[in-house]
């Protein structure tokens, strides 16, 4: 047994999450994250364990995300049991375990869009836009600071603020501040004023590698979440940017939760430059000209 393994196997056994260990599997834990299968005298448990300064901050995230989603819709993530940090640097996060089928076959994309279309009725406890903690979309820190209003939220915490992460990195990039500056003036209220928007729970990163099937239940399960209160329709801009899903979960989807009108699409495209953003930020390469070009046609949409 590594080091490591006997660390995880001495966190979960003093935090009595089991008493034994059985067998530890190095398995797929995304891009930024080690992960483990254990399988113990309690059961099998998923841990992810993380060395970068902020990974404590990133999993307790994740850990509100997921009790969050799990007490709005029962059995559509996996609960949340440990969250702490590692003597050899970083933290872990421990949760039960979901066994993954790789179909995503007709009945499991309605089975999506009634899900999601239940957890989007999960409205904010206070009635305001954000999240009680910071949650991370990959490596990105998102700031949840409650605002009254989806404008105000959309503007501040997530267009503006990533737009400011993008050009500390890239501070000769004026094409990206002018375009920017335009789009936060001018664009989203113009896209926004004649939308009402509830503060309901999103996963918050829900693109395709972040939903599967339970291959017990045979039902749709999301996990890595990065969690806020914030518009409906943010959640649907992601899902449609790396892969999508089909038109029968599109069709479940808005049997409940209706396209608003006027501008849907050009607020998915509003909205899918944050995420374009996000990747310029963390990857550079061609996502700048992706997000360039999006901010371009929306800036069209105004007199500059």
């Amino acid at each position: 047994m590594s080091r490591v393994d006997s660390e995880l196997s001495d966190i979960l056994c003093s935090n009595e999450i089991c008493t034994k260990i059985f067998d530890i599997s190095r398995i797929s834990g995304g891009c930024i994250n080690n992960a483990f299968k254990f399988s113990t005298d309690a059961g099998e448990f998923f841990v992810k364990t993380n060395n970068t300064p902020n990974s404590k901050m990133m999993f307790e995230g994740e850990a509100e995300s997921l009790r969050a989603i799990a007490a709005a819709v029962p059995d559509f993530t996996s609960q949340p049991l440990y969250v702490g940090s590692l003597l050899s640097g970083g933290a872990l996060l421990v949760t039960t375990f979901l066994r993954l089928s790789t179909s995503h076959a007709k009945n499991a994309q309605i089975l999506l869009g009634r899900k999601l279309s239940a957890l989007h009725m999960s409205e904010s406890p206070n009635g305001l836009f954000g999240f009680p903690v910071v949650t991370m979309c990959g490596a990105t820190e998102q700031d949840n600071t409650w605002e009254k209003d989806w404008e105000t939220f959309y503007k501040k915490r997530r267009l503006g603020s990533i737009l400011d992460k993008c050009l500390k990195k890239n501070p000769r990039d004026t094409e990206l501040r002018r375009l920017g500056d335009i789009i936060i003036d001018k664009v989203v209220h113009h896209l926004l004023k004649n939308v009402e928007v509830r503060p309901v729970l999103i996963h918050g990163d829900l693109w395709s590698g972040n939903w599967s099937v339970n291959s017990v239940t045979n039902e749709p399960v999301i996990f890595d979440p990065a969690s806020y209160y914030g518009h409906s329709e943010m959640e649907l801009s992601i899902m449609t940017m790396f892969g999508s899903p089909s038109r029968d979960f599109f069709n479940e989807y808005h049997t409940n939760h209706p396209r608003q009108e006027p501008a849907f699409e050009q607020r998915q495209e509003l909205y899918q430059l944050y995420h374009w953003l996000n990747h310029y930020y963390l990857f550079g390469g061609g996502y700048r000209e992706t997000s360039i070009s999006i901010m371009k046609k929306l800036c069209n949409l105004v007199d500059e």
